[in-house]
């Protein structure tokens, strides 16, 4: 059965329109609603693909019936979004919008993994503060330098499970580029795989300019 006869099977019922999926799925919107399942554990309400980890619901506007469905499926069964004013936006307004609250979710995914690392810390240093480094977390969404040297330094010595992706630097102002620019090199390989393309830009040019 291809994609489009289960999403003719889920949808039409559901619908209005009951013979023609084109018809029917001009009756649903995207209008925002998602959620992180944390696990690739549900199935996709429209096409039964599986594995689904972030849901986007969608509404019937005649019926008021709801299905929790992977983004892929709103662009590629042509489903339109609605926009911040409640207008239909076109299939690339919908992409647009798909794409930014996809992302939000895995940026607050991010943010969740990278705070439970701090939590288990804090549970196996009863002396780091972690209420300080959640706080600039918070206000600024990465660390610097020095910062995650240490986070990253604690984390291997006490055998807290991290994942250093999941952290970001901050080198904006002119004290976190000293920091940074002032580590050895062991250490600099360590905060790598939480740089930025930009920021490893910076750091190949800045040592370039220093070995003259």
């Amino acid at each position: 059965m291809s994609w489009a006869q289960r999403a003719a099977r889920n949808i039409l019922p559901l619908s209005r329109e009951k013979s023609h999926l084109a018809a029917a799925l001009k009756e649903w919107r995207y209008e925002g609603g998602f959620h992180d399942l944390e696990a690739p554990e549900a199935d996709c309400e429209l096409c039964d693909h599986p594995d689904i980890r972030y849901q986007f619901e969608i509404r019937n506007l005649l019926t008021d019936a709801r299905l929790q469905i992977g983004s892929e499926c709103i662009n590629r069964f042509g489903i339109s979004a609605t926009g911040d004013d409640g207008e239909d936006l076109d299939a690339a307004g919908t992409r647009k919008r798909v794409g930014r609250d996809r992302r939000t979710l895995v940026e607050e995914a991010r943010k969740k993994r990278v705070i439970t690392a701090l939590v288990a810390l804090s549970q196996a240093d009863p002396e780091f503060r972690i209420l300080a480094f959640i706080d600039y977390l918070q206000d600024r969404g990465a660390f610097t330098p020095k910062q995650l040297a240490l986070l990253l330094w604690r984390f291997e010595k006490l055998r807290v499970p991290f994942n250093v992706r999941d952290f970001k630097l901050t080198i904006r102002r002119d004290r976190e580029k000293v920091q940074l620019l002032d580590m050895a090199d062991w250490q600099i390989e360590r905060l790598l795989p939480a740089m930025s393309p930009s920021q490893r830009e910076f750091l190949a040019a800045a040592r370039s300019l220093a070995s003259q």
